[in-house]
Order: structure tokens, then sequence, then C-alpha cells
């Protein structure tokens, strides 16, 4: 196991993009691999789950074991969730600006790099799709050697009028 010191990138122009770093640095990065201490952040900031269907396949996904949270705010609609089969943390934006969110995500990525710890991209893939180009970005974190590593993912989308524009996930994995 390994510690991220992560400290917020410096947030630019789109309050959205920037909500949705500080919320997935504050709820995923600080409870990295810890699905009950997420839980226990919606609880402390009393936070029902959401129990609409839809909005758990999509943000949950299938696996039963996830859970997930709305959070309305004046500059937008943001989510984050348990998904259901990797008990990945996961944040998730309706609108936000898809550039400053990957800018933001990178920056996050290269606060972990340091002597004795890999970081090496898993998939870096666009499609395109009916919210224009998307993008899926996976970094891989890991010490050598260690039984586990982790996946940071970001997915955004050119466009909005999807169910989401931008998120940003966490996840304990296995070693690479």
């Amino acid at each position: 196991m390994f510690i991220l010191a992560v400290a917020p990138p410096a947030l630019a122009a789109d309050p959205a993009a920037g909500f949705l770093t500080r919320l997935f640095i504050t709820v995923c990065v600080q409870n990295l691999g810890q699905p009950a201490k997420v839980r226990q952040w919606a609880d402390e900031h009393h936070l029902a789950p959401n129990e609409d269907p839809a909005a758990l396949g999509l943000f949950v996904g299938p696996g039963g074991k996830g859970a997930a949270w709305a959070i309305r705010t004046e500059i937008g609609s943001f989510a984050f969730s348990i998904r259901g089969m990797t008990q990945a943390c996961a944040v998730w934006a309706r609108e936000a600006n898809p550039d400053e969110a990957t800018t933001n995500f990178r920056a996050i990525i290269e606060g972990v790099k340091r002597p004795g710890i890999n970081v090496t991209i898993d998939r870096d893939r666009f499609a395109q799709s009916p919210v224009g180009r998307t993008h899926m970005l996976v970094y891989n974190v890991t010490k050598p050697n260690a039984p586990t590593s982790f996946e940071f993912t970001l997915l955004t989308a050119e466009r909005t009028g999807g169910a989401f524009q931008v998120s940003m996930q966490a996840a304990k994995a296995s070693a690479h």
C-alpha cells in the first residue's frame, strides 16, 4: 500500500470541473480502496442514497454491492458512487469542461509520481458518440512487486446531452 500525497490542482475557469476534481480528491482519493469510508463520508454529510433504478444502472452498474448519491449545487448536478462489481469510487458531472477536467485529472496523477511508484497508462482511447468525441484515460499506479495496484479512470464527452459529461474513478486492482 502507498499513500497519495495529492494537492488539488490549480483550478481554472470552469467551476463544475473544479468542483468535480475536489469531490474526487475528497471522496475517492482520500478513501482509496475503502468503499466503507466512502459510505461513511456520505452518511456524515447527510446524503441519502439514490434509489432510482436508472441512476443506479448508470452510476453503480451490475454487482449489487454499490451505491450512489446525488449532489446538486448552484453550479450543476453531480453524483458519486461505489461501483457494484469493482467497488471503484466514482464521481460524475452532468456538465463540466472536459478539457479542464482532463488537465485536473492529469495533475492528480502527476502528483502521485515519485521514486518507487510506477505510473503507467493502461488505456487512452477516443471514440465518436452522439455527444461527440469521447475519451477514456486509465492510469495504473503501483509499487514494484505489490500484490495490488490502483486504477484511475477518466471518462469525458465532448458535448453535453448524455447522462454525464465527465467521470473520474479510482479502484483497487490486481497487480500488473
